[in-house]
């Protein structure tokens, strides 16, 4: 074993322990001091997990409740998938795909399907060489836009979720045993795909300036002005518009507009708010300045854009 990583070697005795349980159809043992691990205030991270597990049956319609970014599994079944501008995009079991926590996500379960999302709540790390940051910094013209890009659920991330949804059976909900599962897996990502792979899968959530970007994705809605986001940003006004266009590639006003309009895009197509509550909600004076908004970003009026979508679906 002489010259082998020790990163590799755990991996590899990893793997093949996970392999010999399951083809050996051993359990693992059940959990022990159980009224402890309960009574502990990291339990269940206060209702709010950073690992969950879901079962979902044909018909039903949920929301991905996102106050990170998150990674969700598809181990079984499919799913009919709403996000931002991509509505009504088909899964199929053995994939994943990384969320932006900006965007409301709904899902319609076409058949009978099994999920785990991980939160992403911390920075990403695939180790403590290889920060998210970098991905971005290996060859800027390989991002696509930002879409959704699924990756395979390969052996090694199959048994890693397996061994999660046993643990989570079992009780052990524990937010820094799944802080370490979900470390866990990000290293598995870094060494059995490619890095090409990880660029377009991480798109939705990749710049160059992570930290810069976060902050702008926490504040915009609330800042009431450019001013504003430059001053909690530490810049002058023009220093932060010429920062903000290096990370985002567009002025600050042009992009606020963009996101504002894949949020409402979303509402008009996935909720069954009236137009009205819409426009109060996004900040429209009235409903003829939110109709006016919808046929200048999306060349038709917010009722044409929701039948539109109607027959779509129906054509499916």
């Amino acid at each position: 074993m002489m010259g082998v990583p020790l990163q590799r070697i755990f991996l590899h005795t990893t793997v093949m322990y996970l392999t010999i349980l399951r083809s050996n159809k051993i359990s693992i043992m059940k959990l022990l001091n159980r009224e402890e691990h309960l009574n502990c205030y990291l339990y269940d991270n206060h209702g709010d997990p950073i690992i969950a597990h879901y079962e979902r049956k044909k018909g039903e319609t949920f929301l991905l409740n996102k106050v990170n970014n998150q990674i969700v599994f598809l181990l079984k079944g499919k799913i009919n998938f709403s996000c931002g501008y991509k509505v009504n995009n088909i899964f199929e079991e053995g994939t994943f795909l990384v969320l932006s926590k900006e965007y409301k996500c709904s899902v319609d379960v076409v058949e009978d399907s099994d999920i785990v999302t991980i939160n992403m709540h911390n920075e990403i790390n695939f180790c403590n060489h290889f920060p998210l940051e970098a991905l971005y910094e290996l060859n800027e013209n390989m991002i696509p836009k930002k879409s959704i890009f699924p990756l395979k659920i390969n052996e090694v991330i199959s048994d890693h979720l397996n061994t999660i949804i046993e643990s989570i059976s079992d009780g052990l909900k524990c937010a820094y045993f799944q802080e370490l599962k979900q470390k866990e897996l990000l290293f598995y990502l870094r060494a059995y795909y490619s890095k090409k792979d990880l660029v377009a899968f991480f798109a939705p959530i990749l710049n160059n300036d992570i930290r810069f970007s976060r902050l702008i994705y926490r504040n915009y809605e609330s800042a009431k002005s450019i001013q504003d986001l430059a001053i909690l940003t530490h810049y002058s006004v023009s220093g932060f518009k010429k920062r903000f266009i290096k990370v985002f590639g567009i002025p600050p006003q042009s992009w606020i507009e963009k996101e504002k309009a894949k949020k409402i895009y979303y509402e008009i197509n996935c909720t069954q708010k009236t137009f009205k509550e819409i426009s109060v909600e996004y900040g429209f004076s009235s409903t003829s300045h939110f109709d006016k908004f919808c046929k200048r970003v999306y060349g038709t009026s917010p009722g044409a854009l929701r039948e539109n979508i109607k027959q779509s679906i129906q054509q499916l």
